[in-house]
């Protein structure tokens, strides 16, 4: 592929002073795409004239980096007609010459920060091929993002060796195992996610381990059938208030998922208030006590979960990461003020640099709120497709499918405020300004959907997408619930790649 870049995009990049800070992003997804940069020979006379000699120097080391043109195409009776322009001075002759370079296919597409340029491309049936910086990054992270593995959250993964296992984080886990700096020594080269505050304490510490089925699981009782499992090894958030809990559940039941696996289990000893406080949270997530282990004496519980069949006499929470099938479906709209902070797992790229975890629960959340006074007739268990609505032109890239979640349960009708606002606390990224707002306004109407994160898409799915397989119906957005079929929803997942849900009846 062969972008073509204005005079203006060269300038960005080559200043001594940076006057774009999105230049960076952009010459980065031209890079990992395998974009050829050209540089028109209109442009190249345009730098030339620069009265500044540094600058002067500066381009001509410089340019080396792109592909020169060699010619000028002439532009066709065809052309200048749908164009319909009269040139009055020469940035209106180069204007028209780098749309036409696009127009006759010597140039794929044409990036430039020129308002006037663009709207030219309207006229020329070449909107989709010449794009402002943020709208062909806005494409290129829609169709083609870097998924995260949580390294731009709070929790990150790392290996044993880099932890400092003298840490008084780990005292209960040497009372409680003989030998386990030993063993934490010899996992040097292994991974762990791990999760610090801004004073650098470990606040949670989480180590997975598969299993396949020639593991020896003789001091189960009763003993495990062979079957591929995920064992959590060490596990052991504080309490925050932050709800680093869900974080660390999701990461888990992530990894299972990924690693194709049918069952995750854990063994617990139930001697002190932060394991039993981790007991009841596997719990409310759908373990059950399978039965116990025998450790240095003492017996340890087991834990279970299951995965990849949904028990419709268990709740939505207990069911995940599991998800029903045949149940509707439906997309939500999301304005991008609230999406990042509501769902930082579905960050886009342009955004990574802001701090979109921070010490916010909601953030942390598995279990979220989304407030509305809309018409929303959902059920537990139904598909959540939710969709981040654009923040720059077109509007057909910036706006897109993010994140799937499921329905946990619609509550309305609140006896008065503070019912309304302890139901939201925690749960929502509005303060509580907004929420006493929402009451007033809309208190008779007013529902609360208590939802809970299932994933984020590999691939985000463009609003143009959406009209081109008749979706959503063009030039519009989708509404708030806008139901989609069974058909559609696997279109949709299809195309951002986004396969690996546990999905059962």
């Amino acid at each position: 592929m062969r972008a073509l870049l204005d005079t203006n995009i060269i300038i960005h990049r080559e200043n001594t002073i940076v006057t774009s800070k999105t230049i960076g992003q952009l010459f980065y997804w031209l890079d990992k795409l395998h974009y050829e940069k050209l540089i028109h020979p209109f442009s190249m006379n345009e730098l030339r004239k620069l009265h500044n000699p540094q600058m002067q120097a500066l381009y001509d080391a410089k340019l080396s980096a792109y592909t020169k043109m060699q010619t000028v195409a002439t532009q066709t009776d065809e052309y200048v007609s749908l164009l319909n322009d009269n040139p009055r001075t020469d940035n209106d002759i180069i204007d028209n010459q780098l749309l036409f370079e696009v127009y006759c296919g010597r140039a794929d597409i044409l990036i430039t920060e020129d308002r006037r340029l663009r709207n030219k491309a309207y006229r020329v049936g070449l909107n989709d091929k010449v794009f402002s910086i943020d709208a062909f990054i806005s494409k290129c992270t829609a169709e083609n993002p870097d998924l995260l593995d949580y390294k731009a959250l709070s929790v990150k993964k790392i290996r044993f060796g880099e932890v400092d296992v003298s840490d008084h984080f780990f005292d209960s886990f040497r009372k409680a195992y003989n030998g386990f700096d030993n063993w934490f020594a010899r996992k040097c080269d292994d991974e762990a996610y791990i999760c610090r505050n801004d004073k650098n304490e470990i606040l949670g510490f989480l180590y997975l381990k598969t299993e396949d089925e020639s593991e020896n699981y003789l001091d189960i009782s009763p003993i495990f059938q062979p079957k591929r499992r995920l064992k959590i090894g060490t596990f052991k958030v504080e309490s925050t208030g932050f709800r680093l809990g869900e974080r660390f559940i999701k990461i888990i039941f992530d990894n299972a998922i990924e690693r194709g696996l049918d069952e995750i289990y854990v063994t617990l000893f139930l001697d002190r208030p932060e394991l039993i406080a981790l007991y009841d949270l596997l719990l409310k997530w759908g373990f059950f006590e399978y039965g116990t282990k025998a450790t240095n004496g003492n017996e340890e519980k087991v834990l279970v979960k299951k995965l990849g069949t949904y028990d419709s006499e268990k709740t939505v929470i207990e069911n995940y990461p599991n998800l029903k099938h045949s149940t509707n479906k439906f997309i939500l709209p999301i304005f991008p003020k609230y999406h990042t902070s509501l769902f930082p797992d579905s960050v886009l790229y342009r955004e990574r640099e802001l701090n979109i975890i921070g010490d916010i629960a909601h953030r942390y959340a598995l279990q979220k709120a989304y407030i509305t006074w809309a018409d929303c007739n959902v059920e537990p268990g139904d598909i959540l497709l939710f969709y981040r609505t654009g923040e720059t032109y077109p509007k057909k890239y910036s706006s897109v499918l993010t994140t799937v979640g499921v329905v946990e349960r619609v509550v309305s009708n609140f006896k008065d405020e503070e019912e309304f606002l302890s139901y939201c606390n925690n749960r929502t990224v509005f303060s509580k300004d907004d929420l006493k707002g929402f009451w007033r306004g809309h208190r008779y109407n007013l529902a609360v959907l208590k939802f809970v994160f299932v994933k984020s898409f590999t691939k985000k799915i463009t609003l143009e997408f959406l009209w081109n397989n008749s979706i959503i119906a063009a030039p519009n957005g989708p509404r708030p619930f806008t139901k989609i079929t069974d058909e559609q929803f696997e279109m949709i997942m299809s195309e951002s790649n986004t396969e690996k849900l546990m999905i059962g009846e």
